[in-house]
């Protein structure tokens, strides 16, 4: 994991779930501030907004599944 702060003061920091895409099962980086996280797979390029939980052996990501008939 990353930690970075960025020129206007901001810290965030960066990893990579390898394997970690919900849709094709590829890499996923992730993003986390204090205003949440935001997630990437290139492979697939899904974005997303997962909830993240930092517990205390690690971080929890979920995603919210929506649909509409």
């Amino acid at each position: 994991m990353t930690e970075i702060e960025s020129n206007l003061g901001e810290r965030f920091a960066e990893f990579v779930l390898p394997d970690g895409c919900v849709l094709c099962g590829g890499a996923v980086n992730v993003r986390a501030s204090p205003a949440g996280a935001h997630s990437y797979c290139s492979h697939c390029h899904w974005l997303s907004k997962p909830r993240m939980r930092v517990k205390d052996n690690g971080v929890e990501l979920s995603f919210g599944a929506t649909a509409t008939a």
